[in-house]
């Protein structure tokens, strides 16, 4: 019945809107919000277009436990409260970046995690020259410097979990190797690549697109990230490129008379074409082509963390070429370096050796200790994100694996009063209640989809839902939120009762001080700190295990909803604008602030009633750990989503302990993670309102 009352009033709801102007529906949205909407570049007349044509879903409840609804429409994900009227937050698709909420717990000692090298090299004609000493060109002088001085001697290291990348540049990007194991093979097959050929032009800014392609798997893991860009002059984009007045200005006159020998065209030419409106295009394309160059690096620290990208640009080539674009490439981010070498194949092997330091130096940087791990082989393959609801009945087999009955062992949480996991029951609401009284026999669950969808360092995240069947397992309904599973990476863990239990203890741990920073703090809704509850789930399953007795532990919580962000990390990083940015930039909020603009049909309302920025709020709260807890403990490395009704909503924190043991796994780097924090901090106005003293 009550999935009739739920149809019913979405069609109304469908009429109703549709049947309105669009500038009429009414918003009402908090004045924060309405700032980070502003931000992501959502208009309000594109919210308004979403819940009069977008798809209706029910999103997971708010902290409050009432019910929301999320509106898709054109990329804009929208999430309402039960009217349809309040804003809770909007965002992009493509700010998601498919990444899963947690890519990352902080629990096991993966080491330093994966890293990703990428490597461009140069393969435009200029690099057959046969200039370089001991060399047939200069592509096979790149080739053997690259697979000795680059690869062997992290080879030699034990680089199992490096992974490369390989682009060779002309006129288009052609990806040669993509995440390449780091191993004898590879070796060989760079050596080998000494013989290719070189031809045309070398284009940066294809090369520089494939990267960011290749990179973007990565927003989603926590590993160390590298780009080598090694080229022998200047970029030869230009040349494709259009003037802003629509003439190919670095294209031959095949109309004009005569040949000529100007600079940079070789004689016996065809003259270039003109630009009849102004003379000084030629420079502005060539400016055009750097900064576009530059904006593809900047780019790249955006996506992925400014702190957490290497890149080292390497100019081999005659010493009077112009290298500017190269220089202002590494200029972009802040962990980077440039190179002019010459054609010395000395000073070639010489940067590889520096760039091999600078890999190694990270990566040890990335945190941790411990033995090499083993990848699983029964993982499953990448799938689409699909779309369910409470209600939705979904069949075994049919993209889901369901663990009903004796195929779901057990649930657990983390007690923070006893320090321990114990049992948890399901989901518990009216709905059920229900059905348990009209089918005794009914068998409660989790449903796993088949296909991941995201992937960590350490684990693999699965789309994930508690069920209840009726039949035995062989379909199941979804009950309760949207869930994600998160399950290991490696075999070592499958059996490591303590891997899930450190990431809960941690979570746990940090919900408790978020509580008490809450008390502290004293501000409205958009200024609190939560962390999401998990669970473990216990299942059986001999086709996917490959545990003893076909048994595996599935550390689940709630799906987040919004543009995640990473406000800082363990190793005192800080997201960009949160450091020294004055107040009145960020939008102080005063108690009773309330505005309605009356001309777009949208009102504006406070969230709260606290002197500062909200943005201070993740710095404030790391800061706070540390004193509340007397320098026993700081909590950091704060990701999720924000808005202005639900506040900070978090998730995978890493809490560093004075013991300096690893108390709280691998990322706890104790004392010295204080320090690297402090390093970097600046106190906010938050800060000094709690009356915050300065760290060691």
């Amino acid at each position: 019945m009550q999935e009739l009352v739920d149809a019913f009033s979405r069609l109304v709801t469908s009429f109703s809107k549709r049947d309105l102007p669009t500038s009429s529906i009414s918003l009402i949205s908090h004045a924060h919000g309405r700032q980070r909407r502003e931000e992501r570049g959502i208009e309000r007349r594109e919210l308004q277009e979403a819940i009069k044509y977008g798809r209706k879903e029910r999103a997971n409840p708010g902290r409050d436990g009432k019910p929301r609804w999320r509106y898709t429409h054109k990329g804009v994900v929208y999430i309402t409260d039960e009217t349809s009227r309040h804003e809770i937050t909007s965002w992009r698709l493509d700010d998601a970046l498919e990444a899963p909420p947690a890519p990352l717990g902080p629990g096991g000692g993966g080491g330093a995690g994966t890293s990703h090298v990428v490597v461009i090299v140069d393969s435009s004609g200029s690099m057959r020259k046969e200039d370089v000493p001991g060399y047939t060109s200069r592509t096979a002088a790149v080739y053997d410097c690259l697979a000795r001085d680059l690869v062997e001697p992290q080879l030699k290291a034990g680089g199992a979990d490096i992974e490369v990348s390989l682009i060779e540049m002309s006129d288009e990007a052609h990806v040669v190797l993509e995440r390449a194991a780091l191993d004898s093979h590879l070796l060989q097959l760079l050596k080998a690549r000494a013989t290719s050929r070189a031809r045309s032009h070398g284009n940066y800014l294809p090369a520089l697109d494939a990267a960011l392609d290749l990179l973007a798997g990565d927003a989603a893991r926590q590993s160390q990230l590298f780009l080598v860009f090694l080229s022998d002059g200047a970029p030869s984009d230009h040349t494709e490129m259009a003037c802003t007045h629509g003439y190919y200005v670095w294209q031959p006159d095949y109309n004009a008379q005569g040949t000529y020998g100007g600079r940079g065209q070789g004689r016996g030419k065809q003259p270039l074409q003109r630009c009849p409106i102004s003379n000084a295009c030629r420079n502005e394309v060539r400016r055009a082509v750097a900064e576009e160059c530059v904006s593809r690096v900047r780019r790249l620290g955006d996506l992925l963390g400014r702190e957490r990208v290497f890149v080292g640009t390497v100019a081999f080539g005659p010493p009077d070429e112009d290298y500017s674009v190269l220089q202002k490439m590494a200029a972009a981010l802040p962990r980077s370096s440039f190179q002019k070498l010459g054609l010395s194949v000395n000073c070639l092997r010489t940067a590889f050796t520096s760039l091999t330091s600078s890999l190694t130096t990270l990566r040890t940087e990335a945190g941790g200790g411990g033995g090499h791990l083993t990848l699983r082989t029964d993982i499953a393959k990448r799938g689409e994100r699909q779309t369910y609801e409470e209600r939705t009945t979904i069949a075994d087999g049919d993209g889901w694996d369901l663990y009903c009955g004796s195929k779901c062992l057990a649930k657990r949480k983390y007690n923070p009063n006893t320090r321990s996991m114990e049992d948890a029951p399901f989901m518990e609401s009216e709905l059920v209640r229900g059905w348990e009284r009209s089918y005794p026999r009914l068998q409660r669950g989790i449903a796993h989809r088949m296909y991941k969808f995201g992937e960590g360092a350490e684990r693999v995240v699965f789309q994930c839902t508690e069920v209840v069947s009726f039949d035995g397992g062989v379909t199941a309904v979804c009950v309760g939120p949207r869930l994600v599973a998160k399950s290991t990476r490696f075999k070592q863990h499958l059996e490591d009762a303590s891997f899930h239990r450190t990431f809960c203890k941690t979570q746990g741990e940090a919900e408790e001080l978020a509580q008490l920073f809450n008390r502290r703090l004293a501000g409205g809704p958009a200024w609190q700190v939560h962390f999401l509850p998990c669970a473990v789930y216990t299942i059986l399953d001999w086709r996917y295990s490959i545990s003893k007795r076909g048994v595996l532990d599935i550390l689940v919580e709630e799906e987040l909803e919004g543009k995640f962000t990473k406000w800082n990390n363990n190793a005192g990083g800080v997201a960009k604008g949160m450091q020294g940015v004055d107040n009145s930039l960020l939008g102080v909020i005063a108690e009773g602030d309330e505005e309605e603009d009356e001309e777009g049909g949208e009102e504006e309302v406070s969230s709260g009633a606290s002197q500062g920025a909200v943005e201070h709020v993740p710095q404030c709260f790391s800061h706070f750990t540390y004193y509340v807890t007397g320098g026993r403990k700081l909590v950091c490395d704060l990701q999720g989503v924000w808005n202005p009704v639900d506040g900070f909503t978090m998730t995978d924190p890493v809490i560093h302990h004075s013991s300096g043991s690893k108390h709280n796994g691998a990322t706890d780097k104790g004392p010295e993670g204080f320090r690297s924090f402090f390093k970097t901090h600046e106190c906010n106005a938050l800060c000094r309102r709690l009356g915050l003293p300065r760290g060691p």
